[in-house]
């Protein structure tokens, strides 16, 4: 109960602080909306789903049957506009609608498919708004699905996603950092996609590629292993497990990286542009079925000469994939050819997205083991 008393503290002054005084409506007034669920439906219709907070079911609290009492209730309207399904949705509350504590925004497949420019216009503009909303696409699924998810640990499944993000090592990403990549001018934006599984439990299954010369378009999917390392070159990865076979070992060896880095190198040699993607990890070997020992600096050099080398390769295929196929500078090449070389950009920023497919880039990754774990060779067992 105290952290109860805590949010309908800090939600009564940001309640105070956006519309004042004159305004001011009580806790027990307002139907706090956790998340925004947005939709295209088959009819061409947009629907807003909100995860709706139940405050009686909070503190874990159970009803007579021993059961825990529902903590949300997703409820959803269509419109014409996102704001034009809001009246909707508040004939269906006998409480106020309040958005200032939204925590996620989802975008369902099928509009992100149809163009999201014109999408965001009332989530600026409306002072209630949180731009520090996480945001995310919905994959083979609704929003309005993801969010009637049943959480595992938390009582809102918008909660158990902020914390999922961080659990996965991937840095925050706000609504405002993706209106700040939609916004500079030779980036285009990757969003973090969700997905439900069998048993209906949201699922992490990588990024979405958006194309915002196409009214901001969903063009394609990176999965979970590609998404790490595109997010590892644009600096929104903070943490990596590397799982490679080395040959010479005869088995596969696992690393968790938990120091990543990352530079971009630009160099124009007779008018062409050359590319260089330094990556660095360092990391912890947490599982060794190789016959090496790390704990002999030869054997080590090998593992980590082994995983840099099959990395690099992963990396690699990945940049050229989303040249030839994708066509969309999702990891900032043209920003860091603006900032090296600012007077030949002004020619090159025009035609970007058809220079950028033919980009000369080379990738280099360094792979460390500062820690071997707490064996020395293999743990095998021996018949």
């Amino acid at each position: 109960m105290i952290k109860v008393s805590k949010l309908c503290l800090v939600v009564l002054l940001t309640v105070w602080i956006t519309t004042g005084c004159w305004n001011l409506k009580e806790p027990d007034q307002l139907a706090f909306s956790l998340g925004a669920g947005l939709d295209l439906l088959e009819d061409g219709q947009l629907q807003l789903s909100s995860q709706i907070v139940i405050p009686s079911g909070m503190g874990g609290q159970e009803g007579s049957i021993g059961k825990k009492n529902k903590t949300f209730r997703v409820v959803s309207a269509t419109g014409r506009n996102v704001y034009d399904a809001v009246p909707n949705i508040q004939l269906q509350l006998p409480r106020s609608l309040f958005i200032g504590q939204r925590r996620i925004i989802l975008i369902g497949q099928r509009l992100a498919e149809h163009g999201i420019d014109d999408l965001f216009d009332e989530f600026i503009r409306n002072p209630q708004s949180e731009m520090r909303s996480r945001i995310y696409v919905v994959k083979d699924a609704d929003a309005k699905d993801i969010l009637a998810a049943t959480p595992i640990f938390e009582s809102y499944s918008s909660t158990e996603l902020v914390d999922k993000q961080e659990a996965i090592g991937l840095k925050s990403y706000y609504f405002r950092n993706f209106l700040s990549d939609a916004l500079r001018p030779s980036l285009q934006p990757i969003l973090p996609a969700l997905s439900l599984s069998a048993s209906k439990q949201t699922v992490y299954s990588g990024s979405a590629i958006f194309n915002k010369n196409d009214g901001l378009k969903l063009i394609g999917f990176l999965n979970t292993q590609e998404a790490a390392y595109a997010n590892w070159i644009t600096g929104r990865q903070k943490r990596l497990v590397v799982t490679s076979f080395v040959k010479r070992g005869q088995g596969t060896v696992s690393l968790k990286l938990h120091t990543l880095d990352r530079r971009i190198r630009v160099k124009i040699v007779n008018h062409e542009i050359k590319i260089e993607v330094r990556l660095k990890g360092k990391g912890t070997l947490v599982e060794n079925n190789s016959n090496l020992n790390p704990t002999k600096e030869n054997d080590l050099r090998i593992i980590q000469v082994e995983l840099s080398r099959i990395t690099q390769k992963s990396v690699q295929q990945l940049i050229e994939k989303v040249q030839k196929q994708y066509k969309t500078d999702i990891f900032g090449f043209g920003e860091s050819v603006h900032r090296h070389y600012p007077s030949q950009w002004k020619a090159l920023k025009k035609n970007w997205y058809a220079t950028f497919p033919g980009l000369d880039v080379k990738v280099k990754v360094e792979l460390q083991c500062s820690d071997p774990g707490e064996a020395n060779s293999s743990i095998k067992i021996i018949p």
